[in-house]
C-alpha cells in the first residue's frame, strides 16, 4: 500500500508539532527542514534570494495555530504565544 502524497496541511501540522516541541521554528530552519522531508514543491526562493515557504502551507499552518503561535517579524520566525504578547499574529 502506497502512501498518499504530502499535502499542505502535513507540512504545517509539521509545522505546529516543532513549534509545540522547541517553542520555535524560524524560517531559515523551516525552509531548510520542509525541503529534506517533504520536497521543495512546498518552499520557494523570493526575488530578493531569501527562502520562503508557500503562501498554501503559511495559510494552512495560520489556520491551525493562531491562537497558539505568533510571528517574530524581526527574527523571522514564529513561536508559541505567551501572556504578554499583543493581540494578533505578527509581533515587533
Amino acid at each position: 500500500m502506497t502512501k498518499d502524497p504530502t499535502t499542505t496541511s502535513d507540512v504545517a501540522e509539521w509545522m505546529l508539532s516543532v513549534v509545540k516541541e522547541h517553542g520555535e521554528l524560524s524560517q531559515n530552519n523551516a525552509h531548510y527542514m520542509i525541503n529534506k522531508q517533504f520536497g521543495s514543491g512546498f518552499t520557494t526562493v523570493t526575488n530578493s534570494g531569501s527562502p520562503s515557504i508557500k503562501g498554501s502551507v503559511l495559510s494552512a499552518f495560520k489556520k491551525i495555530s493562531e491562537d497558539t503561535v505568533i510571528w517574530e517579524r524581526g527574527e523571522k520566525k514564529w513561536r508559541k504565544r505567551e501572556f504578554y504578547d499583543a493581540p494578533g499574529r505578527d509581533q515587533h
